[in-house]
């Protein structure tokens, strides 16, 4: 097949957040199948990949984006906005341009700004229900916040429905989402996408670094610096006092200076900064800790933790989406002192340890392999291509 895809980030190896890295997965799939023209936004500096990429696919075509979103700057927002009107009409230029089988947009904001013309059989990928987490939010907020978060709320569902309007199928990543948006959008057609853990691991040993707790995540995010701060002034002083030589060491890039200044004082912690090799980081650690506080799509991270063997500590928020069995695959808790008690007991239990890191590989070998994503991809496809001949 011939197929268009829509993307707002460029997928290359070592793209550093989650969505990209999932998208140079997908693209590795396709490209092996299909012919595939992709048009894009980039960042500035990732110029460079663009030779790669177009031996791979079938066309390119690029929109110049400032960066990733600051939520807290206007004119960062109207610039993201400005970026995105700018790759919809790139992508009606290359829809119009050649004849496609298909198209496949990724994210929800690139199917609220562009809706594929009439014919063309498409399918939205939602990486978040984004309606949830902010549901979730207007839920627990109380005084004037509730107020704010109510109206966030409402926003967010209205441009998700939009989005989703406009794609006869649509892609979400875990059971749940695929039922939180039956609920919020019952005239959809969903399906699930389970990508596999570790998809950008390469099999290294593992050398466990005693005491050592690790935290991922792209911190120039509100929400992972929320997550991050909780775990550090929350629950880590707890376990320092079990444990007086345990460290958290913490891996993400684009953390702001005050918070770099905050949490550095805090004893036992260690910023990493942004690296280059996650899987030397997932193989060092004894423990990953997941604090997840609103939930979102498929932690990823979580999956990758599991793929190197790394037993994982986190919220019933950050399980309902992988649905590992509590207690054996994984370790769940949400107050500030039951997730301490889970992250010292594995810490000071080797055998505990190994038993939570087997189950976490198993189930992840049987939820979520390469084998069940080809095929819902390519009978999702077949579906999406029976309609459009339908009289």
């Amino acid at each position: 097949m011939k197929i268009l895809l829509v993307s707002p980030f460029l997928p290359f190896p070592g793209v550093p957040h989650a969505g990209g890295k999932l998208l140079h997965y997908l693209l590795s799939i396709l490209s092996k199948r299909h012919s595939v023209h992709m048009v894009t936004r980039y960042y500035p500096g990732e110029e460079r990949h663009f030779p790669d990429l177009r031996r791979e696919l079938s066309g390119l075509d690029v929109v110049p984006a400032d960066g990733p979103v600051e939520s807290s700057s206007l004119i960062s927002i109207l610039r993201t906005v400005r970026s995105y009107i700018h790759l919809a009409r790139k992508a009606d230029v290359a829809a119009r341009r050649e004849r496609f089988d298909l198209c496949q947009v990724e994210n929800t904001e690139t199917g609220y700004f562009w809706g594929p013309p009439p014919g063309l059989p498409a399918a939205l990928t939602c990486t978040d229900i984004i309606a949830k987490p902010a549901f979730r939010r207007f839920e627990g907020s109380h005084g004037l916040k509730r107020v704010a978060s109510f109206a966030a709320w409402k926003v967010k569902y209205a441009l998700e429905r939009r989005a989703v309007s406009r794609y006869r199928t649509v892609f979400t990543l875990s059971e749940e989402d695929r039922e939180w948006a039956n609920r919020l959008y019952p005239e959809a057609r969903i399906r699930v996408l389970h990508y596999p853990g570790g998809i950008d691991q390469i099999g290294l040993p593992r050398q466990e670094v005693p005491g050592r707790v690790l935290f991922v995540g792209a911190l120039q995010r509100p929400q992972n610096i929320q997550y991050l701060r909780h775990l550090a002034e929350k629950v880590w002083p707890r376990v320092r006092w079990e444990i007086p030589d345990a460290e958290l060491h913490v891996v993400g890039g684009g953390l702001p200076g005050k918070e770099q200044e905050l949490l550095s004082g805090i004893p036992g912690v260690r910023l990493t900064g942004f690296v280059e090799n996650l899987e030397l980081e997932y193989k060092s650690a004894s423990v990953f800790a997941a604090p997840i506080l609103s939930g979102g799509g498929v932690i990823v991270k979580i999956l990758d933790a599991m793929a190197a063997g790394v037993p994982v500590v986190t919220t019933s928020y950050g399980n309902e989406v992988i649905r590992a069995e509590a207690g054996k695959d994984i370790l769940v808790a949400d107050s500030p002192e039951d997730f301490a008690r889970a992250l010292v007991m594995l810490l000071k239990d080797p055998e505990i340890r190994n038993i939570v890191s087997e189950g976490g590989h198993r189930h992840l070998a049987e939820n979520f392999s390469e084998e069940r994503l080809i095929r819902t991809l390519e009978a999702s496809y077949r579906e999406l291509i029976d309609d459009s001949v339908k009289p």
